[in-house]
């Protein structure tokens, strides 16, 4: 049976967690791949995540030789990892890079993380083919049965919810996100309408939140009622607390499921299968 895969290499917020007592969940900051079944490469964000996924890439033996990279939003934790994606140094790979619109346009963003202060790879030395996108209002067109829409959602500087669309599938990626005070945010309702996987920020819980306005995230409590309203398939919690180890995220993932049932805490080598 042919299907699309999903698969979590990082999956924690605000910045890597290399702890002992983190290791089942892991450690590394936002990434996820999605495989389709005629193995078109997608993915979101590219925290230190993206790092062993290129190393993965590397190994494979059918490789997609390009990947659509969608990014959030431009805080450390979801793009310090493309400085260690080693594909990057293959002559045959093209890396399509979207990102939302901000107050510095994606090329100069880039060319500020190979300041040679910061980083002495630059641009030029590697051998891929780069080719970077503010991300259109309408969608972007990947292939025929594949398209992305994006919406803009709450977070210090703004950051984007992403709708992939794979023939009759549809996977929500929105994390980052502080929802209104007292309500939830409209544009993540409906981008998340009929999703069959909705991935989204579950950094904190309901109780957390005073303590933490203007942070830019969400409790897994507001997870639970974003899938419930937009009725969807499936729910995954994302974007874990560097503060929370395997335990406080095992007993996040049963309170959540307790009110979804079809909630699963996103964990580093997660797969999620969609057949076609």
């Amino acid at each position: 049976m042919k299907e699309h895969i999903i698969r979590f290499w990082g999956v924690r917020g605000s910045f890597p967690t290399p702890d002992r007592d983190k290791y089942n969940v892991g450690g590394h900051t936002s990434c996820v791949e999605v495989r389709t079944a005629d193995n078109q490469l997608i993915v979101f964000d590219m925290g230190t995540g993206f790092v062993p996924f290129g190393n993965a890439l590397m190994t494979e033996k059918n490789a997609p030789d390009t990947a659509n990279v969608f990014i959030s939003h431009f805080h450390w934790d979801h793009i310090i990892g493309y400085l260690g994606f080693t594909p990057f140094f293959n002559d045959t790979f093209t890396c399509n890079i979207y990102g939302k619109e901000d107050k510095l346009d994606i090329h100069t963003i880039f060319g500020r993380l190979h300041d040679y202060t910061f980083w002495p790879v630059e641009i030029p030395m590697y051998q891929a083919k780069f080719n970077l996108h503010t991300f259109p209002k309408e969608e972007v067109r990947i292939s025929e049965n594949i398209t992305i829409k994006a919406t803009l959602h709450g977070h210090p500087n703004g950051a984007n919810s992403y709708r992939l669309t794979i023939g009759d599938k549809v996977i929500v990626y929105s994390t980052d996100i502080e929802h209104p005070e007292h309500q939830l945010n409209p544009n993540v309702l409906e981008i998340a309408k009929d999703a069959d996987v909705l991935i989204k920020d579950a950094q904190f819980t309901n109780e957390q939140l005073p303590a933490h306005k203007g942070w830019g995230h969400s409790s897994w409590q507001q997870c639970v009622a974003v899938a419930e309203q937009s009725n969807v398939k499936q729910l995954v919690l994302y974007h874990h607390s560097p503060g929370n180890n395997d335990d406080a995220v095992a007993q996040i993932e049963k309170d959540a499921q307790a009110e979804f049932a079809n909630t699963i805490a996103a964990r580093e080598g997660l797969e999620i299968k969609l057949p076609v």
